[in-house]
């Protein structure tokens, strides 16, 4: 065999490993991340690492294991991605093409689900089996209560069915003039954030809502939230409010469902829910 391309291991020759089995090329913002399989044929010993490489530009990352994301992609221009494998030896061939992916913006959003609530009414909206392809998660919605008071009530959030007390939140009303925080010594079992209309409002009067949830599948930090809601009264009262929110989930799990519950939303209440490729 060519020079450089075997090497002794405790008196063993040790050659070049075989290339991986290409998987899955998933774009991103500005990226696409490429899963694959390790060879198992145990030939050249252990793999330490591998290297994707796209095509068209030849724009490569390591990593030691699958997926990989390759960075610094066109935005638009479709690409294909093969894997090999690196041990103290070298380089494994490249193995065969990925399938096309075609990387978008850093701001891209994707339509990942929508509910909303029918003639009966509904105590909670519920997404589940969220993908953990994204970055960043973001909830659109407008909601109303049952009930004939004119009050406004919060929305409350909960992560993968925790009802325990691992939740923090704080938020502001929009004039400043007032501010609720619950701290790390006062637990809350939800997140108590969002404003939605009280059902003694006006007819047809809904309260609006933006959830932003940060990070919502990286495993090795506890999941943060940002809000901006609010509801006007229509003149019917004297209630109207922006809400400015933040919330905290203190776990690594990574966010595969979310409840949001009302105390009951009437007919048309409506949620999004959103996917953000970007960073």
């Amino acid at each position: 065999m060519a020079s450089g391309r075997l090497s002794k291991v405790k008196g063993k020759v040790l050659d070049i490993p075989n290339p991986p089995t290409i998987g899955t090329a998933t774009a991103g913002g500005a990226s696409i991340s490429i899963a694959f399989t390790a060879d198992s044929s145990g030939k050249g010993g252990p793999t330490r690492s591998y290297i994707a490489k796209s095509n068209p530009g030849n724009i490569t990352a390591t990593g030691s294991t699958s997926p990989i994301n390759v960075t610094g992609l066109t935005v638009g221009t479709s690409y294909t991605v093969s894997v090999a494998g690196v041990n103290q030896t070298g380089n494994s061939e490249y193995s065969s093409a990925s399938n096309s992916a075609v990387p978008v913006s850093d701001t891209s959003f994707d339509s990942i689900a929508t509910v909303t609530v029918g003639s009966g009414g509904a105590a909670d909206v519920t997404f589940s089996s969220i993908p953990s392809t994204y970055k960043h998660l973001q909830i659109r919605g407008i909601a109303r209560k049952n009930g004939a008071n004119n009050d406004t009530v919060g929305v409350q959030m909960t992560f993968n069915g925790d009802t325990a007390s691992s939740y923090n939140a704080h938020f502001l009303l929009g004039d400043g003039s007032s501010a609720v925080g619950y701290t790390t010594g006062a637990s809350r079992a939800n997140i108590d954030s969002l404003y939605m209309a009280g059902g003694g409002m006006t007819a047809n009067v809904f309260g609006a809502q933006v959830i932003d949830i940060l990070d919502y599948a990286d495993t090795s930090k506890y999941k943060s939230t940002r809000q901006l809601s609010g509801v006007s009264s229509n003149a019917a009262s004297a209630i109207d409010y922006i809400l400015f929110g933040s919330g905290l989930w203190r776990s690594t799990s990574a966010i595969t469902s979310i409840t949001l519950t009302g105390n009951n939303f009437v007919q048309y209440s409506s949620f999004a829910l959103y996917g953000i490729r970007g960073a």
